[in-house]
C-alpha cells in the first residue's frame, strides 16, 4: 500500500509539539500519550514500515522499564538511565525520523515556497538524506560481503583489519559516487538558476493534514496536564 505523506508544515509542527512536550513535562513516564499520537501520525500516512519498527522498539522499552521498576532488574551492559531516556524521547525519534524520510522533492518544494536560500535547501536535503542513504549503502556492502563468504564469525575474529577494509573502501567509493550524482542532479534540476523555481511536488493541505494539525496541540496539552509542567 502506497505511503501518503502529510504536508511538510504538519510534520514540522508535530516535531515542535513533541519536543515542547518532552522538554516541559515533569512526568516522563506518561510520554506514551504522545507516542500513541505519533503512531496515529504514522497510521494516517500508511507508513507501516516505520510503525512496525518503532512499535517493536517501544514494546521492548516498555517491557524493560516494567522489569526495572517492578522486578528490580539491573542490567550490566546497558544502563537503566538509557532505557528511561529512550522511553521519554521515543516520540521525538518517531516524528523526527518521519520528517527525515520525507521525499526530498516535497522538502525542497516547501523550503522553496518559504523563500529559503538555495544553498541552505541543498545543505538540509543532503543532511536529511545522509542516514537513509548510508543505511542502504551498508546493506549493499553487507550483501556483497555475504555473497563472498566474508561475514563468517572467524573472519571477524581473526581478520578484523581486513574486515574493516572490506567495509570502508566500498563505502568511501560509494560516497564519492553519490556526491558526484548529487552535483549533477542539482545542476540538471536548475539549482543554479536565479529566480523562483517551480516543482512537481507542490502539496496542498488536505483534511488529514488539518486533522493532525489540530490533534497534536490537543495531545501535547493533555500530556502536560497529566504529567505536570516543569518550571
Amino acid at each position: 500500500m502506497q505511503r501518503e505523506n502529510l504536508a511538510v508544515p504538519v510534520k514540522l509542527f508535530a516535531l515542535l509539539c513533541a519536543i515542547s512536550g518532552i522538554t516541559l513535562t515533569a512526568g516522563t513516564m506518561l510520554s506514551f500519550v504522545l507516542v500513541i499520537t505519533a503512531f496515529l501520525h504514522l497510521v494516517v500516512q500508511k507508513n507501516w514500515k516505520l510503525l512496525r519498527s518503532f512499535g517493536v522498539f517501544y514494546l521492548v522499552l516498555a517491557v524493560l522499564l516494567y522489569l526495572i521498576r517492578y522486578q528490580g532488574l539491573h542490567m550490566v551492559l546497558f544502563s537503566e538511565f538509557y532505557v528511561l531516556m529512550f522511553w521519554s524521547l521515543s516520540v521525538v525519534f518517531i516524528v523526527g525520523w518521519d520528517l527525515i524520510t520525507t521525499p526530498p522533492g516535497e522538502l525542497s518544494a516547501f523550503m522553496s515556497r518559504i523563500h529559503m536560500p538555495t544553498a541552505v535547501i541543498l545543505g538540509l536535503l543532503v543532511m536529511f538524506r545522509f542516514f537513509p542513504t548510508m543505511k542502504a549503502e551498508l546493506k549493499s556492502v553487507w550483501r556483497s560481503m555475504r555473497n563472498r563468504g566474508l561475514t563468517a564469525l572467524n573472519q571477524f575474529l581473526f581478520h578484523p583489519a581486513a574486515t574493516c577494509e572490506y567495509v570502508l573502501v566500498p563505502m568511501l567509493l560509494r560516497c564519492l559516487q553519490v556526491a558526484d550524482q548529487l552535483s549533477v542532479s542539482a545542476v540538471a534540476r536548475g539549482a543554479e538558476t536565479p529566480g523562483r523555481r517551480g516543482s512537481y511536488y507542490e502539496k496542498k493541505m488536505t483534511a488529514k493534514d488539518w486533522t493532525c494539525l489540530i490533534l497534536w496541540p490537543i495531545a501535547t496539552v493533555t500530556f502536560l496536564c497529566l504529567g505536570g509542567v516543569r518550571i
